[in-house]
């Protein structure tokens, strides 16, 4: 999805822009020179897991060179947000048994010092420095989860899902019932029109016919009746005939002809049964059964009225009373240590060059919040 690119790039342009605002603290130092010698760090987190709200706990080890003397270390992280939202169609039944899903990765925040911790010598252990700590994790980063709601909120679902979910959502689901899929979502498709409570006004604005929906099934009993097909071969069911034609773009031509047509030599022709006008009922050859599909001059009306019916509409559940929305959003850290210290002769003077140790890639600890 476009979208996904999107963020994706959002994301990256943020990292980047973080990158270039901590520019007095590259990980790999101006001063530093092929031969030189430069500080070291190295650490390990408590948990790789830690609670909104709460801290991870660290420990952390660096030196110095000679002629430097560490003056602080400090842990800094990024955020990073996932978030994963999906419906799923319940008003088609089993037959139409589609989701859609969108994800988003982005780096909600680039990298910022969250402890900072001032060096004392006491944390010498004879070959290097030893700093245990603990990390503050905000509790604005709870995990975020919606699932299977009882009760339509607009408002949460504009703030969880993207601008266009809805579109995309209801264009395919459209597609499939009456576009080029539309034969093998056919038992979909009566479902649909059996299930929702469509108006009479809805059934002649698009030339179905127009029902006694007063029943206490509220009509679905009733549009079942005019909505029917011929199941079992029978000579008395039989109003007409077909035979195959292959037109110039490869397509398969379905030919009605009347009951009493004589086919030329050579031409198979094969039974339409009884049925409900949009219903094209037929003796299949290749299944060797009755297909019923609907008529191709009938996917455009029902198209319309398909579009009466509202989004949260075709994710209700109705047999467990929740509409199928499923929305997690989870935060992730990936964090640092760092050490940092200045020239011995410096070491009072506030405005002096304050060095960072080196920080290898492989050293970003990613920590998940929950």
């Amino acid at each position: 999805m476009k979208m996904k690119y999107k963020f994706g790039l959002l994301g990256a342009a943020a990292l980047i822009a973080g990158l270039s605002s901590c520019a007095n603290h590259d990980l790999i130092p101006d001063i530093a020179q092929v031969g030189q010698a430069v500080p070291t760090v190295y650490w390990e987190v408590g948990s790789t897991v830690c609670k909104a709200g709460e801290a991870f706990t660290f420990q952390g080890k660096y030196n110095s060179v000679p002629g430097r003397i560490p003056v602080k270390s400090e842990v800094w992280y990024l955020i990073v947000r996932d978030d994963v939202a999906t419906v799923t169609t319940k008003l088609g039944g089993t037959s139409l048994n589609y989701s859609q899903t969108v994800s988003l990765n982005d780096t909600m925040r680039t990298y910022q010092s969250q402890a900072v911790f001032p060096h004392n010598e006491e944390y010498w252990n004879g070959h290097e420095y030893i700093v245990n700590g603990e990390v503050p994790v905000s509790r604005t980063l709870t995990p975020v989860s919606w699932v299977d709601a009882k009760e339509w909120d607009w408002e949460r679902f504009n703030t969880y899902y993207p601008e266009g979910f809805i579109r995309e959502y209801l264009d395919k689901i459209y597609d499939y019932l009456t576009g080029e899929s539309a034969n093998s979502y056919y038992s979909a498709l009566r479902t649909v029109y059996l299930n929702y409570d469509f108006t009479n006004d809805q059934f002649k604005a698009v030339g179905l016919p127009e029902l006694d929906l007063s029943g206490d099934d509220g009509g679905t009993s009733v549009k079942s009746d005019a909505w029917y097909s011929t199941t079992e071969a029978s000579d008395d069911k039989i109003v007409g005939y077909y035979y195959i034609t292959i037109d110039e773009a490869g397509k398969t031509v379905y030919n009605e002809v009347p009951v009493d047509y004589q086919a030329p030599e050579g031409i198979q022709i094969y039974p339409v049964y009884d049925s409900s006008e949009w219903v094209f009922c037929r003796y299949d050859d290749n299944s060797g059964a009755i297909v019923s599909t609907v008529r191709p001059e009938w996917l455009p009306k029902f198209r319309e009225l398909l579009e009466n019916i509202p989004f949260q509409a075709w994710i209700y559940d109705s047999s467990n009373a929740v509409y199928k929305v499923d929305f997690a959003r989870n935060y992730s850290l990936r964090a640092q240590f760092r050490a940092y210290d200045k020239d011995a002769s410096e070491i009072n003077n506030p405005d002096a060059f304050l060095y960072e140790g080196i920080v290898s890639d492989t050293e970003v600890k990613e920590i998940s919040i929950n």
